[in-house]
């Protein structure tokens, strides 16, 4: 069967499921129903009937809403090629079916987020041109002085850092690069080396917002800060990057004491040579002018907190931390012009900047506001209370670990970001009545570590397997596994006490 069929049968049974599953699930109005029912009405503007939630004509909109987000995603796993166009046409179906207005649709997307991806993409691309990641590389790899566990820690570090600074797809595609090179230079199966920079920077992504899209997209809609980051997910970011080179170490210890053994200090010196030797003067000038936008980057996003309280006392203006964070690229951006010149910025954006990408996110963003304006989240959050409830009262903390084990186990085998847009409303509804914020800290922590389980759980894992096979190494499920399986339990397992503990702090 081809793709096209197989497409049009899923799509089909996830539809009729979707609006059999709205109309069984029916919220009462009573206890913590009454409460979920307020604060959809809330939502709506208001309610006439608070029935109106298990109404016929809700019930279509919640299965078409429904069905139509889970048709994205079930086409997407069938063919990555099918995301785009899937994620067009679940719009344009609940926009022409009437299930939302096409205003409230544009007013559920963060245009802030859009607009900092796409400044972010756009430094991330100057700063290649200039090689920074690729003299970082460098760097590191001298560290290491050809000792292969100083080559596993440095190489974690190093994937960890690019991706909380610029984002996992930049840092997986120049710290492969690096192993790449290693294989070149020793002749030496790298693959084991791949999966751990992919799960480290996975693990990476989770410390700041601009290091994984799901962060930057709960920062936005949750309005998580800075701040609560550095607080609440960058100490967790590199305890579970110290546990993952420990387990790797372990677990790869035969295949370390072999590589140890190709790996050789001479090796290490003609990688540098041949980067330094390629370099000319302008071009050092240029790196150095990278280092220094890019140290700009970091610090203007650690303090952009306290940056929007001066902002708003000198110009005597209420400056949004959030708002403020989505222009934070752009000024650098500018400053970069020098080194790259300004006639190029047309290149830059165009080649830079993921267009497809922001499509597709623009389109989740509507997809996803149309689940909580529908009920569909309302619904789907007083089943998971209903779960934490089975035993007595509703417990939040089980509700955190429901929802933190949940977007683990589906990010695994799912687009993490189609995954987070879709339980974020519940999150949000939860929190509505008396939950914290540790439900949107359970969904960063579960979205991003449940996606090392598996070669497809995100963005970095599917572009790691494909340079991969371009350089003719095949990465099975098996290989993956063995790595991973171990690795990201013990991440999760970590996740879900910091959840209940700093987390709902």
């Amino acid at each position: 069967m081809d793709n096209v069929k197989k497409g049009l049968i899923v799509s089909l049974v996830i539809l009729v499921l979707s609006f059999a599953g709205m109309y069984l699930i029916r919220v009462p109005y009573e206890g913590v129903g009454k409460s979920i029912i307020d604060a959809w009405c809330s939502v709506r503007g208001g309610c006439l009937d608070p029935s109106l939630i298990n109404s016929a004509r809700s019930i279509v909109e919640q299965g078409a809403s429904l069905g139509f987000f889970l048709v994205v995603i079930a086409l997407t796993v069938i063919s990555m090629e099918y995301r785009y166009y899937a994620a067009l046409l679940g719009v344009s179906a609940i926009v022409f079916l009437g299930v939302a207005s096409p205003q409230l649709v544009l007013g559920g997307v963060e245009w802030g987020l859009i607009l900092f991806l796409i400044g972010s993409m756009t430094l991330a691309y100057v700063l290649r041109s200039l090689r920074v990641f690729e003299y970082l590389a460098i760097r590191v790899l001298e560290a290491s002085r050809g000792n292969p566990v100083l080559v596993v820690a440095y190489l974690s570090i190093l994937s960890w850092f690019l991706s909380l600074a610029v984002g996992e797809v930049a840092s997986i595609t120049y710290v492969l690069m690096l192993v790449f090179d290693m294989y070149k230079l020793t002749g030496y199966d790298v693959r084991p080396l791949i999966i751990l920079s992919v799960l480290a920077t996975n693990t990476g992504s989770v410390a700041l917002p601009v290091g994984n899209p799901i962060g930057l997209y709960l920062a936005f809609t949750a309005n998580l800060s800075i701040t609560s980051f550095i607080v609440k997910a960058l100490p967790l970011s590199l305890l579970n990057l110290a546990l993952l080179v420990v387990v790797f170490s372990a677990l790869a210890r035969g295949y370390l004491s072999g590589f140890g053994e190709r790996l050789s200090r001479d090796m290490i010196d003609k990688i540098a040579a041949r980067f330094y030797t390629s370099l000319s003067p302008s071009e050092i000038t240029r790196v150095k002018g990278g280092l220094v936008i890019l140290i700009a980057f970091l610090t203007l996003v650690g303090v952009n907190d306290q940056l929007s309280r001066a902002i708003s006392l000198l110009g005597g203006i209420n400056v949004d931390p959030h708002a403020l964070l989505a222009f934070t690229p752009y000024p650098l951006i500018m400053v970069s012009t020098p080194l790259i010149g300004a006639s190029r910025m047309g290149e830059v954006l165009e080649k830079g900047v993921e267009w497809p990408s922001i499509i597709f996110f623009i389109s989740l963003f509507m997809l996803g506001y149309s689940l909580f304006w529908s009920g569909v989240a309302s619904k789907l959050a007083y089943l998971t209370v209903l779960l934490s409830s089975l035993t007595g009262a509703v417990s939040f903390p089980l509700l955190y670990t429901i929802m933190l084990v949940l977007s683990a186990g589906l990010s695994s085998v799912l687009d993490n970001l189609s995954v987070i847009v879709a339980l974020t409303p519940v999150a949000q509804t939860l929190v509505s009545i008396g939950g914290s914020a540790a439900a949107f800290w359970a969904l960063l922590y579960g979205g991003v570590f449940g996606g090392n389980y598996t070669p497809i759980g995100s963005s970095a894992n599917i572009i790691a397997v494909g340079l991969s096979e371009k350089n003719k190494m095949k990465i099975g499920w098996g290989e993956w596994l063995k790595i991973a399986l171990v690795a990201t339990t013990i991440e999760v397992v970590v996740a879900i006490a910091w959840t209940l503990t700093v987390a709902s702090m």
